[in-house]
Parts: structure tokens; C-alpha cells; sequence
């Protein structure tokens, strides 16, 4: 269905979706809570594009952590910020 979709977003683009297919790496790792779905496929597509997809090195138990990392990282961004324009 998504391609569909995506395919309807792209025609006239110069581009020919026609033979686009889904491809999932086997495994894939399950998600298994409706409450991570973006946490989750953000944390799919970092491995997808560090090409670490050999066993996906995360499962829904890793999560929680999984979650607070961007957390801490924006947390930690805005106290640099405020720290820089103390500064100046």
C-alpha cells in the first residue's frame, strides 16, 4: 500500500516507479508495541544506512533506550547553546 502511495506522489516526476517492489531483509526485527512505530523505523533506517543490517543490531526490548538517546542528544544541544551564548 505504501508504495502505491508512493507511487501516486511521484508520477509525472520523471521517474518510472512501475517495477518498484518492497524489499525486506530477513530478518527484520519485529516491532512489537504500536507506541514505537517511529522511534522504530528511525532506528531501521540508521542501519539501513550505515549498511548494519546483517541481524539489525536492535529489537523492541532496546527501546526505552533507543528513545532517550535523542533526547539526551537535543537536551545536551540546548545547554551547549545556552553555555556559547554566555560566552558572548
Amino acid at each position: 500500500m505504501h508504495v502505491d502511495i508512493l507511487r501516486t506522489y511521484m508520477n509525472g516526476r520523471d521517474l518510472n516507479t512501475a517495477n518498484w517492489s518492497l524489499h525486506y531483509p530477513d530478518p527484520c526485527p519485529p516491532q512489537g508495541s504500536g507506541d514505537d512505530c517511529t522511534i522504530f523505523t528511525c532506528k531501521y533506517m540508521k542501519c539501513l544506512a550505515r549498511r548494519d543490517t546483517q541481524g539489525f543490531p536492535f529489537t523492541q526490548d532496546d527501546m526505552p533506550g533507543v528513545q532517550a538517546s535523542p533526547a539526551i542528544h537535543l537536551i545536551k544541544a540546548y545547554f551547549n547553546a545556552q553555555e556559547r551564548s554566555k560566552r558572548i
